[in-house]
């Protein structure tokens, strides 16, 4: 492992400024009632944790299970609390804010291996513009082409806050009741769909029985939509290790 250049002062300040920048414009749109919900994620049944891992294999036996079953209100949060994510994959997730007179996407490219967790946003042609990267309570952040990484503690933000993603889980939490439930298949994958209210507003979630991950979301303020949200260009499988090198060629991975 190559060990990470020592910044100067003025240089490590102005790269952490541009971060906290970054930072706190995420933390503002979450936390201000557009993404409509607080993401930190929750406690799962049996001691899970808001991003649960399982062999691709048992994901697809899982599947064919839930084909299997006629899926209600009365056990569609089973279902859900015995899917499990997948310990490695890569997916694109985009995030489409409605608002009166128009509307506005944000776009990310999300990579997972190793307990290592990479999210890039991305321009509106798919370029990247920065990456987060959470290494443990370690998050390493940086512009496209610099040469050096800011590093802080990660503190209280979830893998799906970060890429904007809802944790679909949150339909496992205390007091939440389904207004309805189904097994619906979404762009040929079989999903478990859920309707319920948060924060008034009435939530609808697509949740993949086929990988574990959320398919689509989508957040209704009476019967107007203001958010929707897609997950696509899904590889089960590890992304490359170079994905996990910070700017200087450090990889998170070791040798």
């Amino acid at each position: 492992m190559r060990p990470r250049k020592n910044l100067s002062a003025p240089m490590t300040a102005a790269i952490g400024a541009g971060v906290l920048v970054v930072l706190l414009v995420m933390s503002y749109v979450l936390s201000s009632g557009v993404l409509y919900r607080r993401d930190t994620g929750i406690t799962l049944p049996q001691g899970s944790t808001d991003a649960p891992a399982v062999s691709q294999g048992s994901a697809m036996l899982t599947a064919q299970s839930v084909a299997d079953v006629e899926i209600g209100t009365h056990n569609a949060q089973s279902v859900i609390a015995s899917l499990t994510r997948p310990a490695a994959y890569s997916c694109t997730i985009e995030n489409t804010l409605y608002y009166e007179g128009g509307s506005s996407a944000l776009r990310c490219r999300r990579y997972v291996r190793d307990g290592l967790v990479r999210t890039d946003t991305l321009d509106e042609v798919g370029g990247v513009q920065s990456t987060l990267l959470r290494d443990g309570e370690t998050a390493y952040a940086w512009n496209a082409n610099a040469r050096t990484a800011y590093r802080g503690a990660w503190g209280d933000f979830s893998d799906d806050a970060a890429a904007m993603l809802p944790t679909y889980e949150d339909v496992l939490a205390e007091g939440v009741e389904l207004l309805a439930a189904a097994r619906q298949d979404v762009e040929y994958e079989p999903c478990v769909t859920v309707t319920f209210e948060q924060g008034g507003y009435r939530c609808v979630y697509a949740v993949s029985a086929a990988s574990g991950l959320l398919k689509t979301a989508s957040f209704y303020s009476g019967d107007t939509l203001t958010r929707q949200v897609t997950v696509t260009s899904l590889q089960i499988e590890a992304p490359s290790e170079a994905l996990f090198a910070l700017p200087d060629g450090t990889s998170l991975l070791g040798e």
